[in-house]
């Protein structure tokens, strides 16, 4: 697909995504990829009751199922969304900064702030801790929810694994060694959980880095900085699926990462004209969900890096998130099923009589096969044929003898 600045949509698309979108304005939408109309956008939140401080600063789905969706706002509140039911079935106040976290953790949901404060809500009493200033991001680990890890600016919000029921810390990185004596800059801007074991983080200051807590090693394992001058990254925004991480910029689209070996990157996503804000991976990890400053949402093929969907979106989206419903059939399938079901009726009540009788007197015509007949010759014109064969045959014997001669 070329690059345009209109909607556009791959024939070979043909999944049953459904995007869920969070914009800097605050508004929050669904768009069903698998409609007759792909670019439809609904808008599941009141546009009347937005303002200047309600911009969408994170997203998470509440469940395995990925039926509920934790919407967490720049105005402190965060939003409970019930996709089955399409309504939202709580909306309160998680603190006194923006909510730059989201989680459930034994039914409880768990917020972070960005002064640094992780609130576990649960009534009648909800459960406050520290884990450092200048937060910048707090994930909650899928495999194992009593896992939490946190990453900020500065070296006091290096990577930290946090265990929720204790409120302790079990594994803190390390930075890198130092150059000239100083200390490299650290500004965690997203984190994700690779597994339960395996942390990696994206920087602001161009950096990828991959920590396992299972180890003595406090020091990345693995280790991305590009060492082009002229492709000086920063990276904006993480996510992982299996062995692979994908990381947006600020300049030059995406970028796809392999965990065992991660001195270069694997995949350049293209297209962007903007810093990318967030990245996802749907549920088979062959595609790829972006939301862009220019106004885009894009989706690529995690593996060909083929552009596959793009919509444009009225306001700059912040946060997006992908799932798969399934049980939809899409329409080349039901044109199949219904080419493959065909049956032909005959209406009886509807013939006439008169022409029935008709047709039954007809008499049926057979169709014969006519073999060509062979034109026999007759007896003096085969002799003659004979004749002039043998008269041929004398002459060329007499021509031989001559040469012999």
């Amino acid at each position: 697909m070329k690059f345009s600045s209109v909607n556009a949509k791959c024939p070979t698309y043909k999944e049953n995504h459904v995007l869920y979108i969070g914009a800097h304005t605050g508004t929050f939408k669904r768009i069903n990829v698998y409609d007759e109309d792909p670019y439809q956008q609904t808008n599941l939140q009141p546009i009347e009751t937005l303002n200047k401080t309600s911009r969408i600063t994170c997203m998470e789905f509440g469940n395995k199922e990925q039926t509920e969706v934790l919407v967490g706002r720049a105005n402190h509140f965060v939003k409970v969304f019930n996709c089955t039911e399409e309504d939202s079935t709580s909306n309160f106040e998680a603190g006194n900064d923006e909510v730059v976290g989201l989680g459930r953790s034994n039914g409880c949901i768990v917020a972070g702030l960005a002064n640094g404060t992780v609130r576990v809500i649960k009534y009648p009493t909800t459960t406050e801790f520290s884990v450092g200033d200048n937060l910048a991001r707090m994930r909650l680990c899928l495999e194992d929810e009593t896992r939490m890890v946190t990453g900020g600016k500065l070296l006091k919000g290096i990577i930290k694994l946090w265990d929720l029921e204790t409120q302790k810390v079990l594994f803190k990185a390390k930075n890198v060694p130092k150059v000239l004596e100083l200390e490299q800059p650290v500004w965690d801007n997203d984190v994700v959980f690779v597994n339960r074991n395996v942390i990696a983080s994206c920087s602001r200051h161009g950096y990828v880095r991959l920590y396992d807590t299972r180890g003595p090693q406090k020091r990345p394992i693995q280790n991305f900085t590009s060492s082009d001058p002229d492709d000086q990254l920063a990276f904006s925004c993480l996510t992982s699926y299996g062995d692979y991480l994908y990381a947006g910029t600020t300049t030059f689209g995406a970028r796809g990462f392999d965990i065992r070996k991660m001195k270069n990157h694997i995949h350049v996503y293209k297209g962007f004209s903007g810093t990318v804000t967030s990245i996802r991976v749907d549920p088979t990890g062959n595609h790829l969900i972006s939301g862009c400053l220019d106004r885009f949402v894009r989706i690529h093929h995690a593996n060909l890096t083929a552009l596959e969907y793009r919509t444009y979106v009225k306001s700059k989206p912040t946060q997006v998130l992908i799932t798969d419903l399934k049980g939809i059939k899409t329409e080349s399938n039901d044109d199949d099923a219904e080419k493959e079901d065909v049956q032909i009726s005959i209406d009886l009540a509807g013939s006439d009589s008169e022409y029935d009788e008709l047709f039954s007197q007809m008499q049926t015509v057979k169709e014969t096969t006519v073999k060509a007949k062979k034109r026999k010759i007759p007896p003096q014109e085969s002799r003659k044929q004979n004749g002039q064969n043998n008269q041929g045959g004398e002459k060329r014997k007499i021509v031989k003898a001559n040469n012999k001669d």
